[in-house]
């Protein structure tokens, strides 16, 4: 896809496609490491569906459980439940293999089918065509549960980054149409508030991984033109934020978005949501695709223990 939103200036869009063709190269060696594989088991490839949006259909990635998971379930009377979990990128970038290693943990560990959207990004599209894309995917993967032997009860949603927040966005989407809520939602590092000026963005680390520069980017490609307020913009501000199902908040000492982040997770608890938050010291954005290896898998083992506890708790009701 080549073609250029026209709301999007010609400089930044040719910025935008730098970034893309970098990201081709630099996400299978950064974020591929053998090392930061944490299923327990072998799990199989995961095979490629379409998925019709309301924007054109969208590539998918689907890992299914292990056959050990699968028939544990079976023996419990259930089908698999099923997380849509959606890339990072800076709505730029869209690599869902880069989410490989947690979609193997959870599909080996949890037992769970995962679903990866490949969702369109700047400069091709604005804001909002990836939030309808994900919200669409989120609706097939609920109607498409028979078919693909998924419980359509016990889906989750979750992402790092950007990818955090249009799980976020997905949920409140279900929740303003009063459709079926995901039982859990998990964003890492998430980027919820665009009403933040970047000077409040900071980091004691010299170069972090969400730059100021990257930050203009986003708002200057896919954000252009946009009301950073509108509700599901600022995810951080939706009204309605106080229906989200039980939420885990991932944030990252050195990440400039861990402020905006933690300032969320306790902005949730304070509305009544069941929130399970943890700032991880020592690292920066990304950094379940990245060294330091221990907390990469304490990380993912900790999204892991909050979707199984949703699943089992909407299992027992």
């Amino acid at each position: 896809m080549s073609r250029r939103d026209p709301g999007i200036n010609r400089r930044a869009a040719f910025q935008a496609r730098v970034m893309q063709a970098l990201n081709r190269v630099m996400v299978p060696l950064v974020f591929s490491s053998p090392q930061l594989q944490f299923a327990s088991e072998p799990t199989a490839d995961p095979t490629t569906v379409t998925i019709p949006t309301r924007h054109g259909p969208v590539r998918a990635l689907v890992y299914a459980p292990t056959a050990r998971q699968i028939d544990r379930h079976v023996a419990a009377g259930a089908r698999p439940p099923v997380h849509l979990a959606f890339h990072p990128g800076a709505f730029i970038g869209r690599q869902p293999e880069q989410e490989d290693n947690v979609a193997r943990y959870l599909a080996a560990d949890v037992g769970c089918y995962v679903v990866v959207p490949d969702y369109d990004v700047a400069p091709q599209v604005r804001f909002p065509v990836a939030e309808e894309q994900s919200y669409d995917a989120y609706r097939w993967v609920r109607e498409q549960a028979e078919h693909a032997g998924w419980d359509r009860d016990r889906i989750s949603v979750g992402g790092g980054s950007v990818g955090g927040k249009l799980a976020l966005t997905v949920a409140l989407m279900a929740i303003d149409d009063d459709y079926h809520r995901p039982v859990a939602v998990s964003a890492e590092y998430p980027f919820v508030d665009t009403t933040r000026e970047d000077a409040a963005r900071t980091s004691s680390k010299k170069r972090p991984l969400a730059s100021r520069s990257l930050m203009s980017l986003v708002r200057r490609t896919y954000f252009a033109g946009v009301d950073p307020h509108a509700p599901l913009v600022a995810t951080a501000h939706h009204p309605r934020r106080g229906e989200l199902p039980p939420t885990l908040i991932v944030t990252a000492e050195y990440d400039t978005l861990r402020h905006e982040g933690n300032d969320f997770a306790r902005d949730l608890a304070a509305r009544g949501v069941e929130v399970a938050h943890r700032e991880f010291p020592g690292v920066d954005h990304q950094f379940t695709h990245t060294a330091p290896v221990e907390t990469a898998k304490a990380a993912i083992q900790m999204i892991g223990d909050h979707l199984a506890k949703a699943y089992t708790e909407t299992a027992v009701k």
